[in-house]
């Protein structure tokens, strides 16, 4: 199979809809995250919390993330704890100018951040978890 350019697929196409995005992800859910910060086709803002990054995922990895996210938030929770990430959503959201969030995490931090970003009027965005 050929495929021309980086496939997306998931909630996060939603982000044509907007000019600006932020991205929330913790841990693996960078993955999913991956190929539409990678494509840049939306201004985007990266925040995500994982453990120990550049163990985890590799150098080569995170020098990638950052040569198209230089201004990305990744936050090692290995280091620092587990983060407020609806307060770090909402920052990156208020500094960055976007229209609308991004997250792609486990179910329980999802719903806290989109419903924690909705109830201050952002709109935010996630898996439905509805399968």
């Amino acid at each position: 199979m050929w495929v021309k350019g980086i496939t997306t697929a998931g909630v996060a196409n939603i982000e044509i809809l907007f000019r600006k995005v932020v991205y929330v992800a913790t841990g693996s859910g960078i993955g999913p995250c991956l190929p539409h910060l990678l494509a840049a086709e939306v201004p985007s803002r990266l925040v995500w919390a994982t453990r120990d990054p550049r163990a985890t995922y590799g150098d080569a990895l995170i020098d990638e993330i950052l040569a198209v996210q230089p201004h990305a938030l990744v936050w090692d929770t290995s280091l620092h704890g587990k983060p407020d990430m609806v307060r770090l959503a909402h920052d990156a959201y208020r500094d960055f100018g976007a229209e609308a969030v991004i997250c792609i995490s486990n179910k329980r931090l999802t719903w806290q951040v989109v419903h924690g970003l909705e109830r201050r009027g952002i709109p935010a965005y996630g898996a439905i978890w509805d399968s």
